[in-house]
């Protein structure tokens, strides 16, 4: 098998006219085509022909007016118009390699098929790149680790396989650079680059071999050496070489998101991908928490509810009155006692619900927002703990039931009213923005799949989720509670506590956009994303503190996260952050013990007896 023993650039002499210069450059344009990744590295181009500048083995001569002399200096390049030109700078350009048949091991010129050496060279489909972003953000098993290796200027690169496409995923460093699609990125976001083999030009008279287009962007030198003991030559024959020659692949392709990597990746175990508008409505009722849908007049509010349950209860308040809603209030003539006639729906749901236990029956108030003050604090009542209350009488909800309601906005209906802050307070929201070929899709699968809601009894969680913890213990009173704006869902304690539960329902994060508004769930995710260890991971020896990367940012997060930790734990958790070093063992100490007098002295103790140890001789411990 072919193999290359030495990797060398273009001479002088093979791309100028009136030297040696190559048949093959004479036959073909001296430019060279530049690839993506040497774009992205920042190798000069011209972007309408695509040319880019790329680094020759040459020498050029300058006059030194300080020292009345001609200097050589040993680097050449050729620019975006096929020009060889000159410069004494340190700069960026481009790399096209060449590769002499003497360099190659068990060279045979008729077996040249065989030589496929491949590298990282050209963007892939935007359309395809938003399905990869899709599929790394879901830690889809359809990504496959290839165990290949590829050394681009500094660092290695693994390599991936998806959709049938191999790739790298590398981080573009310039602005405003038009990638081969059009396409351009911002600084410091990840590109995806097809793995392609390199294009060979085969020159049979000078018996070289050498890359058709631009692969890569480096500097040439430091300090002005010959190519032989050039920085470049020692880039493109140290691990360049042994990543095109196979030398530093693992041969061992994996799923890449295998269950172990994603329980170190994600702490909390999350599923990150989105939820539809149906998705959290279906969360929500399966947590026995109460829907309120948001949307404009026609948006199919009804249809989503009858898709989950097709026997509902109905409440519409553009047509009922308060008595039919709360019930009539009747003196009986003999006894002369008050009594309850029990509203229609109450009883109907009741059946519904004694009939088929093992089904979560819904109660859905519609246009709520048209219902009087009155009638809403009914109502508020009624979501809140599930009880019907008139003049005394309290009508209990079946277990199996739970209260969802839509409603218009008032912008749009002068018969609607906001709703009270208490009663919004009381609901997860959902706003209905899919269009009707998602909700057919989703209601035609429940329909095939013969989907129902089943009643489960709840399992109450009695502590909060701890991501949420942690999340509130970083940010504080802004995020704990935020402004009610009558429209938009805000945070306050008792959506938390609402949030945590259906939080532990589904373990996507996504759904706690019906709890407390998009903007604090977007920076949630965010928050999560960062895989913060938590006092129960220290607790349990699930992690170790070097696991913990060296970034300020991360490390003081962690600490004020650990701060948490109870009066039991406390030890274990303190001498955890003291390996993350003296400064953020200060900030745990304040965290945890302020305002405590009782802590305050304890972390005095502990300082104590830590300084203690250090006096006493290690010949008397």
């Amino acid at each position: 098998m072919m193999k290359i023993k030495k990797i060398k650039i273009l001479k002088e002499e093979q791309v100028k006219e009136g030297y040696s210069m190559l048949e093959t450059l004479k036959n073909n344009n001296i430019c060279s085509y530049c690839s993506d990744l040497a774009r992205i590295l920042g190798v000069g181009y011209n972007a309408t022909s695509g040319f880019g500048c790329y680094w020759i083995d040459g020498q050029y001569t300058v006059y030194n007016k300080k020292h009345n002399k001609e200097t050589t200096n040993n680097m050449n390049y050729i620019d975006t118009k096929g020009a060889p030109n000159s410069t004494i700078a340190k700069m960026v350009s481009g790399v096209r390699i060449a590769i002499s048949f003497n360099d190659i091991e068990d060279f045979d010129i008729n077996k040249l098929n065989e030589l496929k050496i491949e590298f990282p060279q050209t963007i892939i489909d935007a359309r395809v790149i938003n399905t990869l972003d899709k599929l790394f953000d879901t830690k889809s098993k359809l990504i496959i680790s290839t165990g290949k290796k590829y050394f681009i200027k500094d660092k290695l690169y693994d390599g991936f396989e998806a959709l049938g496409i191999n790739f790298i995923k590398i981080n573009n460093k310039y602005k405003d650079k038009m990638l081969s699609d059009g396409t351009t990125y911002e600084p410091n976001t990840e590109v995806y680059l097809k793995v392609e083999q390199i294009p060979l030009i085969v020159d049979e008279k000078d018996k070289i071999l050498y890359s058709e287009n631009i692969l890569f962007g480096a500097d040439f030198d430091g300090v002005n050496r010959k190519f032989e003991n050039s920085d470049l030559n020692i880039l493109l024959n140290g691990d360049f070489l042994k990543s095109l020659n196979g030398e530093l692949d693992t041969n061992e392709r994996k799923i890449y998101f295998n269950d172990q990597q994603v329980a170190i990746k994600n702490r909390y175990n999350f599923d990150f991908k989105p939820l539809s508008e149906e998705e959290i409505i279906e969360i929500c009722i399966n947590s026995n928490i109460a829907v309120f849908l948001h949307g404009q007049t026609g948006v199919g509010k009804t249809e989503r509810m009858l898709a989950l349950d097709n026997n509902l209860e109905l409440i519409d308040f553009g047509c009922t009155s308060s008595d039919g809603f709360t019930g009539i209030i009747a003196k009986d003539f003999n006894s002369k006692e008050l009594f309850l006639y029990e509203p229609y729906w109450y009883k109907n749901l009741c059946q519904k619900c004694e009939a088929e236990p093992n089904k979560t029956h819904i109660l859905f108030l519609e246009e709520l927002t048209n219902a009087r003050n009155d009638v809403q604090k009914v109502a508020f009542e009624v979501t809140l703990n599930k009880t019907l209350t008139n003049s005394g009488f309290r009508l209990k909800l079946p277990d199996n039931a739970v209260v969802c309601a839509a409603g218009n906005e008032a912008t749009e209906s002068r018969s609607a009213s906001t709703l009270s802050e208490p009663l919004f307070g009381r609901f997860a929201h959902v706003y209905i923005n899919t269009n009707s070929d998602e909700w057919l899709k989703w209601a035609y699968n429940r329909r095939k799949n013969n989907k129902e809601l089943l009643y489960h009894p709840q399992i109450e969680h009695e502590n909060i989720h701890p991501a949420i913890l942690n999340y509130i213990r970083v940010n504080g009173d802004k995020v704990l509670r935020t402004n009610y704006d009558g429209i938009n869902p805000n945070a306050d304690p008792r959506k938390w506590v609402l949030a945590s539960k259906a939080l532990y329902q589904c373990n996507n994060p996504n759904v706690l956009r019906a709890f407390v508004g998009d903007a604090i769930t977007k920076d949630f995710i965010n928050f999560c994303k960062m895989n913060l260890v938590s006092v129960e991971d220290v607790v349990n020896d699930k992690c170790d503190a070097d696991d913990i990367p060296f970034d300020p940012s991360l490390r003081w997060y962690t600490t004020i996260c650990l701060s948490i930790v109870d009066d039991e734990n406390v030890d274990k958790v303190r001498e955890f952050v003291r390996k993350l070093g003296k400064e953020f063992l200060a900030v745990f100490d304040y965290e945890w013990s302020k305002d405590n007098e009782e802590r305050i002295m304890k972390i005095y103790e502990l300082n104590e007896s830590v300084q203690v140890k250090r006096l006493v001789p290690n010949g008397n411990e």
